[in-house]
């Protein structure tokens, strides 16, 4: 057939034409009785969602022009006659490129008051620019697709290779609870999770009253504390995440540490999974059993993750997480050797200079030191407690500095003020978590007579 490049129809394209041939051509034949003619068509029209008038139009075109008739390949023009003046197309492309989002009428505008395009793009309408665009491949919907980020565009379903290869951490807002103890008023809690790809085992979770940095670290202390140190790790891009002080303890622990943008939540969509989990199967109970400090609130999570979650089988890997995760722990698997610098990592660090009295001043207390006045020296501490604070030189812990004047025993950075709610208690839900703690303690009694040999160097 004339004007055809058979390299241009693509295979989906032939695939049709060769059925339609085929329908065809057996309609066709005399030798065929008109039961299985009806047959045909009934299982061609199935098959293919079309009706008997398309059938009727295949037979026609195939009378008239033959088996090219059946051949519905459009060639792909590649210039547009409707706008002729090539640099005005080429503007018009180059705009969209830039900027996908833009409309045509906004291309109109931007084009109409630059001098070397402004009569050009008056002298056609919208509509001949939409169709320009439309032949070009750049429909709304294919421009709308070009300003999102490939990433966007396709979804990855991945798993790490074995226990603790990847860890997912992320964090939501808890339940409320009273400020003290038999108080009217409330305050809202959050909640910090770490969750094991290649099992799905909560490795750690707990609540606080805040969500600053030196809460989440605690929970990242604690996973590896007890579960060993992970390679890499798949974080959103959360204040408490991409903070420096948390950067520097990543790097001396070697962990890589993989951060997902905007719009790209299935990165870590385990852990999204699992606080959804959290939220739908502990928190609704939680927020009715009547708890009233956070030491009740995290038991009773605790309890939960060790004898609901992590013990029934997960609906993507068939396997209770606890055990798929012991089951792929390395035998190479890295675990914490000098605790004492290991603490230190994730101690606050800040800078101060040595007064001529020999002090510091932090956060209004003062400090005794034996480096020279004047000098700048790093200090460490815990921002939950300021009776301590070390002086560090090259990583390397070099004093513990004398208390002179304790104004301040915790940080005020880390204080956060909550707003007040209504709680709702349940005699069932109380009674379901108290449950969970001696089912818990039974388990952690068993367990505590295992030797779990693979988590050791």
């Amino acid at each position: 057939m004339e004007g055809i490049d058979w390299r241009d129809i693509n295979e989906k394209e032939l695939d049709a034409f060769t059925h339609r041939v085929a329908l065809v051509e057996t309609l066709l034949d005399e030798s065929i009785d008109e039961s299985d003619r009806i047959r045909l068509r009934l299982a061609y029209r199935e098959n293919f969602g079309v009706c008997d008038r398309t059938i009727r139009n295949y037979i026609r075109r195939y009378r008239e022009y033959g088996q090219y008739g059946l051949l519905f390949h459009l060639k792909k023009n590649t210039r547009s006659e409707r706008i002729q003046d090539e640099r005005l197309r080429k503007k018009i492309l180059d705009m969209i490129e830039e900027r996908p989002s833009r409309t045509v009428p906004q291309i109109r505008r931007l084009l109409s008051s630059n001098a070397e395009f402004s009569e050009l793009i008056q002298a056609i309408s919208d509509r001949t620019v939409y169709r320009f665009l439309q032949e070009q491949g750049l429909t709304q919907k294919a421009r709308m697709a070009k300003r999102i980020a490939p990433s966007r565009t396709s979804y990855h379903r991945f798993q790490a290779d074995y226990s603790m290869q990847l860890v997912q951490g992320d964090a939501r807002d808890g339940i409320w609870l009273p400020k003290e103890p038999g108080s009217t008023e409330v305050r809202k809690t959050y909640l910090f999770a770490w969750v094991d790809d290649y099992s799905r085992r909560i490795l750690h979770a707990q609540y606080f009253w805040d969500e600053k940095l030196p809460r989440m670290e605690e929970t990242f202390k604690t996973m590896i504390l007890r579960w060993g140190i992970p390679q890499k790790c798949y974080l959103d891009n959360g204040s408490v995440y991409i903070a420096g002080q948390f950067a520097l303890t990543l790097a001396e622990l070697k962990i890589k540490k993989i951060h997902h943008g905007p719009y790209q939540s299935w990165c870590k969509g385990k852990v999204e999974a699992v606080m959804k989990t959290i939220k739908v199967d502990f928190q609704a109970e939680a927020q009715m059993a009547g708890f009233t400090t956070l030491e009740e609130l995290n038991s009773g999570l605790w309890a939960w993750m060790e004898v609901e979650y992590n013990r029934r089988n997960h609906s993507s890997t068939g396997e209770p997480p606890a055990e798929r995760f012991l089951k792929g722990i390395p035998d190479n698997h890295r675990r914490v050797d000098d605790l004492k610098w290991f603490e230190s990592l994730f101690l606050q660090r800040e800078t101060r200079t040595v007064s001529k009295y020999g002090e510091i001043k932090l956060e209004g207390n003062k400090y005794k030191t034996t480096a020279p006045h004047s000098t700048v020296v790093e200090v460490r501490f815990n921002p939950f407690d300021l009776s301590r604070v070390w002086r560090f030189e090259n990583g390397t812990s070099v004093e513990e500095v004398t208390v002179a004047k304790l104004v301040h025993e915790t940080s005020r950075r880390v204080i956060t003020e909550q707003p007040d709610n209504h709680i709702k208690t349940s005699h069932e839900a109380a009674s379901y978590f108290e449950r969970l703690r001696e089912q818990q303690s039974r388990m952690q009694a068993a367990e505590s007579k295992i030797q779990f040999s693979k988590l050791k160097n």
